[in-house]
């Protein structure tokens, strides 16, 4: 039901408020649910590929909100963990091929409810052999535009190390309102 085959290692990017007590804990998305964590059965830390995407979780998270990213205190914008993710084998949900394998519609994830991605993640998450699920980005998603790739890291797989933390001021691609 998901492709193997799709290697990722190296730098990603997890966004964060700056009051979480430790950014890489997964119980959050397994209590809450996510695209790639059914509500109560598995965990997963959501990480970002690239600054941009990072960039467009940030702006995604105060979307259609009284106060949005700009309007909050500079203190409670959001800050980035860059972490170390160990080469391994993730599931593909980024290329044709592996979104057709995750029985998903080509146009994945434009209109694509998280609910309909946990049939994929249930059978990615009993292979031990995959330690997560590389996805093309909802963040800001249109019929012609893709902000990037994101990764759900399963809380099983192989811890992911901190490499640094940045505050808002200090990642997110300018200019900004201050």
């Amino acid at each position: 039901m998901i492709a193997l085959g799709v290697d990722r290692a190296g730098t990603y990017y997890r966004v964060f408020k700056p009051d979480w007590s430790d950014p890489l804990d997964a119980s959050f998305a397994k209590t809450f649910g996510g695209r790639w964590t059914p509500r109560g059965e598995l965990g997963a830390v959501y990480l970002n590929a690239t600054i941009e995407v990072s960039a467009a979780n940030a702006r995604l998270q105060h979307r259609r909100r009284a106060i949005g990213l700009f309007d909050l205190r500079p203190e409670k914008r959001p800050s980035l963990l860059d972490v170390r993710v160990p080469r391994h084998l993730v599931g593909d949900v980024v290329t044709s091929a592996g979104i057709a394998a995750a029985g998903l519609p080509s146009d994945y994830p434009i209109g694509v409810s998280h609910a309909s991605c946990w049939a994929a993640a249930r059978a990615a998450y009993a292979d031990t052999r995959i330690a997560g699920i590389a996805c093309r980005s909802a963040a800001e998603c249109t019929a012609t535009y893709c902000a990037g790739e994101e990764l759900a890291w399963f809380d099983r797989a192989k811890p992911v190390a901190r490499i640094q933390e940045r505050t808002f001021a200090r990642w997110y691609p300018g200019p900004y309102p201050h």
